[in-house]
């Protein structure tokens, strides 16, 4: 399982989501801000950890990805070679030269079958693996999920969803959904930011900090609002005695 960006083991967030990529080989992410209220540090460790390994259990991407790739090879490969065998024990060809079109659509019948039955050998094992995997880890969020609810209520809780490895895919995607009543997070890039960590650039909009006005509406449209950044030097320059 080579081949991991840093971005595994950073949150990415959405408006409602947080979408973390996890492994066993990548040290696991901090309690995200909007669940600290909600999950210890030591408890997300152990889950994030029961997620990897167990994925781990049923991720063999090498193997998988050579698998599957001889398996299509070998579907198309032996139903060719196999045809003129096929072709002539059907004794498609009668004495007389003419064919025996019964028979050449038995003999082809055959040779499809024949491709069906190496593509299912070879899919079929791996495909079985694969939801054997997916299903011990959709019972492991589903736990968790229900510890939750129960500790937090229905509508508080957030909910945890889970994709495992695939064959073309190995990494581990872990959606937490969060619940309506979540504030916006300081992560979020359209979060409130007070003034005094990102004033504005522009100076004539300082007043009225963060509420620009738009063109076309007078500054006091916005009457009512408290000045979250104050020009300080300005303000000395106008308090003369």
């Amino acid at each position: 399982m080579a081949g991991y960006s840093t971005a595994y083991s950073v949150p990415q967030r959405s408006s409602s989501d947080i979408l973390l990529y996890i492994s066993a080989k990548q040290p696991n992410p901090p309690v995200p801000f909007e669940l600290q209220d909600q999950i210890t540090p030591a408890v997300w460790s152990t889950r994030l950890s029961a997620l990897a390994n167990t994925a781990q259990r049923y991720c063999r991407p090498w193997f998988e990805r050579i698998w599957i790739v001889t398996g299509i090879l070998a579907s198309l490969i032996l139903p060719v070679a196999l045809y003129n065998v096929i072709y002539d024990h059907m004794s498609v060809v009668n004495e007389d030269g003419s064919v025996d079109f019964a028979r050449l659509a038995e003999s082809r019948m055959i040779t499809f079958a024949l491709f069906i039955g190496v593509f299912l050998f070879f899919m079929v094992p791996i495909a079985t693996w694969k939801f054997i995997g997916r299903q011990q880890m959709n019972r492991l969020v589903n736990q968790w999920n229900g510890v939750d609810k129960m500790n937090y209520g229905q509508n508080v809780a957030s909910t945890w969803k889970v994709k495992s490895p695939g064959v073309f895919r190995d990494s581990t995607i872990l959606t937490i959904a969060l619940p309506p009543s979540k504030k916006p997070s300081s992560f979020h890039p359209n979060a409130y930011l007070p003034s005094y960590i990102n004033g504005p650039i522009d100076p004539d909009a300082n007043y009225y900090y963060p509420y620009k006005p738009e063109p076309g509406l007078p500054r006091m449209s916005v009457v009512g609002n408290v000045p979250l950044y104050v020009d300080e030097k300005r303000g000395f320059e106008d308090s003369r005695v």
